[in-house]
Order: C-alpha cells, then sequence, then structure tokens
C-alpha cells in the first residue's frame, strides 16, 4: 500500500511539474525577462557568476549554436514600438542611451566576452581593471543590461508583419554554412544558457565566503536556473528545428519550398508534448533573411496548404496532368508522399478558388 501511495505521489509531482513548465513556455517575453532579471540581479547569483579573488565563477554561459545579438541592439531608433501597443519609449531608451556610451567606452568585444557571454570568469573589480573604466561604470552596464531585457526595441529590429501582430520578435534566421543561425533581438536570449560548474561550487561551499542564508538559498537559486534553462533549450531547439526543416524555403524564398510539417509531426520530432509546442509557437515570431518578420506558427505549415502552393504553379503551366501523375511528381521532386485522391481534394479547391 506504501509503495502504491508512493507511486501516485510520484505521477501527481510529475504533472504538476509539467503544468508549471507549460506556463513558464507560455509566458510572455516581458514577463520572462522579468524573471530572468530578478534571478540576475539577486547578490547570490552575482557573486557566484562573476567570482571572487581566488574562486572561480561557478555558474558560467553556454551559447547557443549559430547564436549571436542582432547588430540592432548597438543602436537606437525612438520611432521604435513594440508589438504594435504603446509602450514607455523614454524609459526604455534611456537605460538603452545610458549603456551605449558605457559599451563604446570598453569596446564592444569586451562588453560580448565580460558581460554577455561570459566566455571568462572574471570578477568586476578585474573587469574594470582590463577595461580601464571604474568599477561603478562597470557595474551599472550589467544592471542596464538586466533593464533593457525583452522590453527593448531597437533600430533595424523587426517590423511587425500584420500576420505577427501581438507578437514578440526572438530573432532574425538566417543560414550560414547550411546550417540555422540566430541575431537574437533581446540581451538575455542571446546569452544562452546558464552552466553550473559543480566543481567550483563545492569550493564556494568550503570557502566561508558564503554565508547561512546564502548557502540555504543556493538549492532555490539553481532549481530556478534549471527553469529558466528548460524553458530557453525548449523554444530553441524548436527555432532550431525550423530553420532545419523549411532551409529550402530560408534559401529561396519560395513559397512552393516550405516543408509540410504538423505539430504532431514536429513535437515526436523534439520528444515533446504537441501542446508544448503550440505554446512555444504562440505569439512568438522570428525575421526571415529577406527582412519580413513571420509569425513562428507560419513555417509549420499543413501539407493541405503546401500542396496548394505546389499544385497551383504546376496546375499553371497548362498542360495536361492527371492526379496520379501529380502525386508521381511530388513524391520525386518535393518528397511528399501523397495518394492521388488527396491530390484531387487539393485540385478541386483549387479550381473553387478561381471560380469565386
Amino acid at each position: 500500500m506504501k509503495q502504491h501511495i508512493g507511486i501516485r505521489a510520484e505521477q501527481r509531482l510529475a504533472i504538476l511539474g509539467r503544468l508549471r513548465m507549460a506556463d513558464w513556455i507560455e509566458m510572455p517575453e516581458r514577463e520572462f525577462a522579468t524573471q530572468v532579471q530578478r534571478v540576475e540581479k539577486d547578490p547570490l547569483f552575482q557573486k557566484l557568476y562573476f567570482g571572487a579573488p581566488g574562486l572561480p565563477s561557478a555558474i558560467r554561459r553556454r551559447r547557443w549554436p549559430g547564436g549571436r545579438l542582432s547588430s540592432s541592439f548597438y543602436d537606437v531608433d525612438e520611432s521604435r514600438v513594440s508589438s504594435g501597443e504603446r509602450v514607455d519609449v523614454e524609459g526604455r531608451l534611456d537605460a538603452h542611451q545610458d549603456v551605449l556610451p558605457l559599451i563604446r567606452k570598453m569596446g564592444r568585444q569586451d562588453f560580448e566576452r565580460y558581460f554577455l557571454h561570459a566566455e571568462e570568469a572574471v570578477p568586476m573589480p578585474e573587469i574594470a581593471k582590463r577595461t580601464g573604466l571604474p568599477e561603478s561604470e562597470i557595474r551599472r552596464v550589467n544592471e542596464l543590461l538586466l533593464e533593457i531585457g525583452a522590453q527593448a526595441e531597437f533600430a533595424g529590429a523587426p517590423k511587425t508583419a500584420p500576420g505577427a501582430r501581438g507578437s514578440t520578435c526572438l530573432a532574425r534566421l538566417t543560414l550560414e554554412a547550411g546550417k540555422p543561425a540566430f541575431e537574437f533581438v533581446a540581451p538575455y536570449w542571446a546569452r544562452g544558457l546558464y552552466q553550473v560548474r559543480y566543481d567550483d561550487l563545492e569550493s564556494w561551499k568550503t570557502s566561508g565566503l558564503l554565508s547561512g542564508e546564502e548557502r540555504r538559498r543556493l538549492r532555490h537559486l539553481l532549481k530556478r536556473l534549471e527553469t529558466l534553462n528548460l524553458r530557453q533549450s525548449t523554444i530553441f531547439r524548436i527555432l532550431e528545428s525550423l530553420g532545419v526543416i523549411q532551409a529550402d524555403f530560408l534559401r529561396t524564398r519560395k513559397a512552393e519550398d516550405m516543408r509540410p510539417v504538423s505539430l504532431r509531426l514536429l513535437a515526436r520530432r523534439l520528444q515533446l508534448a504537441p501542446s508544448t509546442v503550440s505554446r512555444a509557437l504562440s505569439h512568438r515570431s522570428l525575421r526571415l533573411p529577406w527582412g519580413p518578420e513571420t509569425p513562428m506558427i507560419s513555417l509549420v505549415p499543413g501539407q493541405r496548404h503546401v500542396l496548394k502552393d505546389i499544385l497551383g504553379l504546376w496546375l499553371a503551366e497548362q498542360t495536361v496532368q492527371t492526379d496520379a501523375a501529380l502525386a508521381r511528381r511530388l513524391k520525386q521532386e518535393r518528397g511528399i508522399d501523397v495518394s492521388r485522391r488527396t491530390v484531387n481534394a487539393v485540385r478541386h479547391a483549387l479550381h473553387q478558388e478561381r471560380e469565386g
């Protein structure tokens, strides 16, 4: 009986965990950025992230494959507004305009090394020494970077497309050497995942530099970092998969080169629940290589949508093509395996659209 009760309790915890993660996946980017800000402003996080003399950083960063911060971050355009909503442009640009002169003084390379990607475990006093800036300004750069978060809109950021209204644009999706690459709009996205170095963390625990309260709060901090990582890595895996699946479309810009993919198929490919994929796609958009912004869900077109684009072009060739011949051609040229009846149904729908 005790074992049966234990199993049921574990199941309830697993269900609760999935529900909480669903909330995190669905959480608007602005709200998520606030959660990141809350964690990174925690003195315990900052202590472990920047390290101390004689003690290395116990929390580092791991960059996304093909990910970087958009160059639009380094510019300001006061005419930008966010997602069609009225925003506090003055407050937003104050934080951005304050940090840009400091970034220019230290140099973009050092800014990205020490603040964006944390490529080295360097305490703030050492960063000040290396960059020649006062430590107060170094701390100000870190504070402003957190304040900007998802609230900022920058010159060159994607214009909101009609279908993307109410969405948050995450990145500009491009192909580099045939692989997806991402120019992230928000700094907290470009920074990648948190990486906890547990060997170094043990050194902190025995160093005497953590108070009793900090030691008690450490487990909660690590759990929160794990949650933030899981949320971000889930969405990034979907982004990356869309870039791989729709590589032909991204290269040619032709709608007929879009690959048919369903939410269920994408979920199975990533070993995620379809509802998780649906939540991740909702209210988020990407900028295409040639400029326009599009909802992420538009890169997951159903089979019927893709067939209409392809068959619409082929039927316009004014050659007599049977349904069976078109089905064979779809298989040979596009790798799309459908029945003659499906082709006939799409053909009939196209005819009705033209007649209507």
